[in-house]
């Protein structure tokens, strides 16, 4: 019996710690791994800044690359990236593709602050010059319509030049939002938003220079729909309509219909 009841013990004992301790191994492993991934990308480009103070353009490049195509690598890192890919390019006189490296730069780290001592001129000069050319635009948001009293929703604005620290607002009033890509934004449209009907002016306010803003799309709340009600009201009436013409054709009198005469009797 006493052995049975230590086997038990051990056996619940087991049973509530085994899950935090599983958790907590995984937890650990995940950890761990978002930390090495992180990591071997510093690393990466902590190699291709030396490879780019050492004129070897293409084993930075390869580095640098390398570390864009890992997961988990935040807007800071990837601005990082981006500014020694436009050294490389500036560099080897590839201007266009020096070019689209600060804009990619900008689009992580808007209001990027050049290094005088390890950053040369002519990285301020393309800043400069592609910071006067990231305007933001709309040119379509979903959903534009809805009704009046609806739940909130997540609205998605399209367009360009979009950059991290990007607000949509309504109105003037800074809504939640979420950078999806250089030409799409997200917004979180809260219920309270929709208690009023009127059309109202939606702008992306960008960082950029010290603030940006868009063109201005309409958003339109509207008075709920009646149409089915509506119809269920001119359907029902007609029905009811139908119904009692029925009843008054049936219902008459059979004896106003003329009558067949009596067979004649015999003589």
């Amino acid at each position: 019996m006493k052995k049975l009841i230590t086997q038990f013990l051990i056996l619940f004992a087991f049973t509530i710690l085994a899950p935090p301790i599983i958790f907590e191994a995984n937890w650990s492993k995940f950890s761990s791994t978002f930390a090495q991934t992180k990591d071997q990308c510093t690393d990466q480009l902590n190699k291709a800044e030396e490879e780019y103070q050492a004129g070897k353009w293409t084993e930075a490049i390869q580095l640098i690359e390398g570390c864009l195509k890992k997961e988990n690598v935040g807007e800071l890192e990837k601005g990082r990236a981006y500014r020694i890919l436009g050294l490389v390019y500036i560099a080897i006189q590839l201007e266009k593709e020096a070019n689209d490296a600060v804009k990619n730069l900008l689009i992580m780290v808007p209001n990027y602050k050049v290094d005088p001592i390890k950053d040369p001129p002519s990285l301020q000069k393309i800043i400069d010059n592609m910071a006067l050319t990231l305007n933001p635009s709309i040119t379509k948001i979903t959903p534009n319509i809805v009704e009046q009293g609806d739940k909130g929703f997540k609205m998605t604005i399209s367009g360009s030049n979009y950059v991290y620290g990007s607000v949509v607002k309504i109105n003037g009033v800074a809504k939640s939002t979420n950078y999806v890509s250089a030409t799409e934004l997200t917004a979180d449209i809260p219920s309270s938003d929709l208690l009023k009907t009127g059309e109202f002016d939606v702008v992306i306010n960008s960082p950029i220079l010290g603030g940006k803003t868009s063109n201005a799309e309409k958003f339109s709340v509207q008075k709920a729909s009646s149409f089915p009600w509506t119809w269920i009201a001119i359907g029902g009436g007609a029905v009811v309509a139908v119904v009692v013409a029925v009843l008054t054709l049936g219902g008459k009198d059979d004896t106003s219909e003329s009558k067949l005469a009596d067979p004649p009797t015999r003589p």
